[in-house]
Formats: structure tokens, C-alpha cells, sequence
């Protein structure tokens, strides 16, 4: 019993360590490879093909297939990915994660305690962030190492007791019948540790160990690809019908990998033997299993995969119409944060454009006097709501990216993201009051006379050529403007104190009707304000 027990903690302290490492080595990759991230997952709106290979690419950078579904998912519930596109990364997904196995089988187990330890050294005297996860990095594989040759270790002693070398015995494939049985065994480990490379490591080392033979830890391995889609399936949940398309397709693709290898089980594995043999390389031979069943796989699905695609849209219908949503933004997008604070600055950007618009429906309006119920003061309107919204959303997800552990440097771009979306919506803000002042002057038949457009326009235009400079430096992360815009906003208070007086001595010789004196001067103080939170733009930009 004593020993019985020993051999538990052995390997319950071995796996613990390993999907620490694991989680470690994730976590590191993605902070390392944070930017690369952003450049891969880009390539994949051109075509199939290449959304395969960002899936790859992807899912080795974050070692695991889960993440790289569940981001996917995320994106095809913003909408940032169609469902053909969503499923070529899928694809890719699986063929990215058999690279762990090659991990596994690397006789470097006594080098994992050194590897962690000098790993936790370096993060001690690094001094920049990207060091420390690069410690953390070197660490994370060094656990990983560690806690297999723990497991190793742990599970050595039961090829000396009968009652557990029997009870292995029973998982032994005899046919399509017993494949199948253990590959659900497979399956229900995955899903219960959400981390098909625990369920390949155990596998692995249980084989390596003769507990198992090669047929049975193949047929784990064919299991624990259909149990690892549970992680996205329960990502799908509360998201819109692409994404559960997404989910669900990830689920058939796996399943259907199983179910066309069952018939040619032993011929399949006959053929794995060819490349790598078992009685050699146990390890080797599992990882090849594993490899060649997720490449043809793939090569059988990368050409159906619009056929898949009308097929899910047919399974699942699309969403009611509920609430509106005015960014891209998904709650999903956390598991690669700085995915999701580059599509903030999109946003933001969006909302730019926008203001631009804004602009120019103004000025329209006020130059050719047009009604206070025409289309271009509701353009106006509408896109002062939308900012409200873009800001309130923004704020949401970008709070929760702030809880995240990420690096210094992303810290201060997500809260310069949403200070700088504060100050666009305020711009908004100033476009609909001067539309608001325009429309009371209409309601009263007063009309601004060609004098008072005169310095409405003076005041429009600077306001109208700061905020395009603005804006570009923004978007570009061009924060050396500083002395321009310093200068114009200047320019632009000059031009407002030029406007006030000439209004003021107009009215020292005109008397115009109160309302429309005030109004003109609202109007005018408008802009100045929309000059400041242009300038407080670029303060931000330079903190």
C-alpha cells in the first residue's frame, strides 16, 4: 500500500509540475511572441492554405491547440474571420500541436531541474520584461522535462506489480472494437485535464515504461484529439452562430479523424512502424502517430472545407437579432491580449474616421443652412451614440487586459488606448453640441450671417487639419509631433480670441438678438475645446 501510494505522488506531483510548466511555457511564448502574433494571424485572409499554416505556426508559439481554437473562436465571433478562413487555422491547430510530442520524447529529462533552476536564476537579475519572460520561458521547458522524468520515475515501479500490469492489460487493442474503446478513454482523459499534452505525456511515458503496447498508445493518441476539442465547445458558448460553426467544426474534424482511421487500424499503425520502430522508439513512434494522423487529416479536410462550412451554416441557424454591437471586441480575445489591444487601436482608429465625418457634416450643415432635421445633423447624432458605445466597450475589455499579467510596455499602450478613445468621444461630443446650438438657432428663424460663418469656418478648418495630424500619428505610433501640434492648437486659441473680438465689436455696433450672439459664441468656444482634447491626445500619446 506504502508503496502503492509513493508511486502516486510520484506521478501526481509529476503531472502537476509538467501542466505548470506547460502553462508557464504558454504564457511566456505568447508575451515573447506577442507582436509576431499580430503579423501571423494577418496572413490569414488570403487564402485556405495560409490560414493552415498560421494555425501551425500559432499553436506552436502558444503550445497549445486549445488556446489557438479558442482565439480563433473569438475572432470569428467579432467577426474579424470568416468560418472558411476560422477552419483552416483550425486545421493548422491540430498539425501545431503534435509538435509537443517531439518535445516529450527528447531524453532530456535529468537536464529539466538545472533548466528550471537556471532559468528562475536569470529571471531573478533580468532586467527588462522581455528577459524576464524569457526566464520564464527556459523555466517553463525546464519543468516540463522535469515532471515527464518524474512520471517516468513514478510509474517504473508498477511494471513489478501484477494487479496495475494487469489492469493496463485490459486497454489492450485487439480490434476496431477495443481501438475505439480506448481511444474514448484517451478522449475522457483529455477532457477532464483540458491539455491533450498531458494526456501524450502520460501516454507516452506509460508506453516508454512497457505498460502499455504501441497499438493501445495509439490509440490514446487518436482519443485525446477528439477530448481536446471540449476546450473550445465550451468557448462557444453565449457566442454568436459562426462561432459555435467554429467550435463544432472543430469537434467533426477530430471525429471524423478517428472514425476513417478505425478501419485501417492496423494497417495504419503497420505503417508507423515502417517509419519509426516501436520496439526501438516507443516515444518516436507515438509522436508519428500522432503527426501523420493530424497532416492527412488536414489534407483531407483543406478541400472541403466550404462544403463543411455550408453544411454548419445549415446545422446551426443564424443569431436573432439582439443586442447591438459597435466594436469587434470579444471577451475571448484575452487569451492573446495583445491581439486584443491591437484591434482597441482599430477601433479607436474607426472612431477617427468618423470624427473626420463628423467634421464635415458640420460644416455642411452650417454652410448651406441646412434644416435642423436633415440627414447630415443625424449622421452627427449617430455617430456621437456610436462613440459612446465604442468607449464603453473599449473600456470593458481593456480593463480586464489591464487585470491580465502582461508586460509593462503593453500596460501603458492598453491605458493610453483608453484614455485616448475618452478623448475622441468627447471630440463627438463637441461635433453634437455645436449641431445641437445650430438646430435652437433654427428652431427661432435666426440665421448666422456670412461674418459669423467667416470665423466659424477659420476656426473649422485648423480644427479639421489638427485633428488629421493627430489622428495619423496615432495610427502610425508617430508621438514626435509634439512641437506641430503645440504650435497649432496655439494658432487655433489666436484664431478663437480673433474671432471673439471681431463678434464683440460687432455687436457693440449691430445688437443682434441674444440668442443668436450666444449661440455664435457657443459655437466658437466649441471648437476651441475640441483644439484642447486634440492637444491632450497628444500628451497622452508622449506620456
Amino acid at each position: 500500500m506504502g508503496n502503492a501510494l509513493n508511486i502516486m505522488l510520484n506521478v501526481v506531483g509529476g503531472l502537476g509540475i509538467f501542466l505548470y510548466g506547460m502553462e508557464n511555457m504558454a504564457h511566456a511564448m505568447q508575451k515573447v511572441a506577442g507582436d509576431k502574433l499580430k503579423n501571423v494571424i494577418a496572413i490569414v485572409t488570403k487564402n485556405r492554405f495560409l490560414g493552415v499554416l498560421v494555425g501551425i505556426i500559432i499553436t506552436i508559439l502558444v503550445q497549445s491547440s486549445s488556446v489557438t481554437t479558442v482565439m480563433v473562436i473569438g475572432f470569428v465571433n467579432a467577426s474579424l474571420m470568416n468560418l472558411t478562413q476560422a477552419l483552416g487555422v483550425i486545421l493548422g491547430a491540430n498539425i501545431g500541436t503534435t509538435a509537443v510530442g517531439w518535445l516529450l520524447i527528447l531524453k532530456v529529462g535529468k537536464y529539466g531541474l538545472p533548466l528550471a533552476g537556471i532559468g528562475a536564476i536569470i529571471g531573478m537579475f533580468a532586467k527588462t520584461e522581455k528577459g524576464k519572460e524569457k526566464s520564464k520561458l527556459m523555466m517553463g521547458i525546464g519543468l516540463i522535462f522535469f515532471g515527464m522524468e518524474l512520471m517516468k520515475n513514478g510509474f517504473e515501479p508498477l511494471r513489478a506489480m501484477p494487479e496495475f500490469v494487469e489492469m493496463f492489460q485490459k486497454f489492450h487493442v485487439t480490434g476496431i472494437g477495443s481501438a475505439f474503446l480506448v481511444a474514448m478513454v484517451g478522449a475522457f482523459l483529455t477532457a477532464v485535464v483540458q491539455a491533450s499534452a498531458a494526456t501524450l505525456g502520460i501516454t507516452i511515458m506509460l508506453a516508454s515504461q512497457g505498460l502499455i503496447d504501441a497499438q493501445t498508445g495509439v490509440a490514446i493518441v487518436m482519443g485525446l484529439n477528439v477530448g481536446t476539442t471540449i476546450t473550445a465547445f465550451l468557448a462557444s458558448f453565449g457566442a454568436k452562430a459562426n462561432a459555435k460553426r467554429a467550435a463544432y467544426a472543430h469537434t467533426i474534424i477530430n471525429i471524423f479523424g478517428l472514425l476513417w482511421v478505425l478501419p485501417i487500424y492496423g494497417i495504419y499503425t503497420n505503417m508507423i512502424g515502417h517509419i519509426v520502430d516501436p520496439s526501438v522508439n516507443i516515444s518516436g513512434f507515438l509522436a508519428a502517430a500522432h503527426t501523420i494522423f493530424n497532416v492527412t487529416n488536414a489534407i483531407l479536410f483543406i478541400f472541403l472545407l466550404t462544403p463543411l462550412a455550408n453544411f454548419l451554416k445549415k446545422l446551426i441557424p443564424d443569431d436573432e437579432v439582439k443586442v447591438k454591437k459597435y466594436t469587434h471586441l470579444d471577451v475571448r480575445m484575452l487569451e492573446t491580449p495583445t491581439l486584443a489591444i491591437e484591434q482597441t487601436k482599430a477601433e479607436v482608429g474607426s472612431i477617427g474616421e468618423d470624427i473626420k465625418l463628423s467634421l464635415e457634416m458640420v460644416k455642411k450643415v452650417i454652410d448651406k443652412n441646412l434644416s435642423k432635421n436633415s440627414d447630415e445633423i443625424a449622421e452627427v447624432f449617430r455617430i456621437e451614440e456610436k462613440a459612446d458605445m465604442v468607449q464603453k466597450e473599449v473600456a470593458e475589455l481593456n480593463s480586464q487586459i489591464l487585470g491580465l499579467d502582461i508586460e509593462q510596455h503593453f500596460v501603458m499602450v492598453t491605458r493610453k488606448n483608453i484614455a485616448i478613445c475618452d478623448q475622441y468621444e468627447s471630440l463627438t461630443d463637441y461635433a453634437e453640441r455645436i449641431m445641437k446650438v445650430y438646430s435652437r438657432l433654427k428652431e427661432n428663424d435666426l440665421v448666422l450671417n456670412k461674418y459669423k460663418k467667416e470665423d466659424i469656418f477659420m476656426l473649422h478648418d485648423a480644427v479639421a487639419d489638427f485633428f488629421e495630424l493627430v489622428n495619423n500619428a496615432y495610427i502610425t505610433n508617430n508621438a514626435d509631433i509634439t512641437m506641430e501640434a503645440v504650435k497649432k492648437s496655439t494658432d487655433i486659441t489666436n484664431m478663437y480670441r480673433k474671432a471673439r473680438k471681431s463678434h464683440l465689436d460687432r455687436m457693440a455696433r449691430e445688437k443682434p438678438k441674444p440668442m443668436l450672439s450666444t449661440g455664435h459664441m457657443d459655437i466658437l468656444n466649441y471648437y476651441r475645446r475640441l483644439s484642447d482634447h486634440m492637444l491632450t491626445v497628444v500628451e497622452i500619446m508622449n506620456i
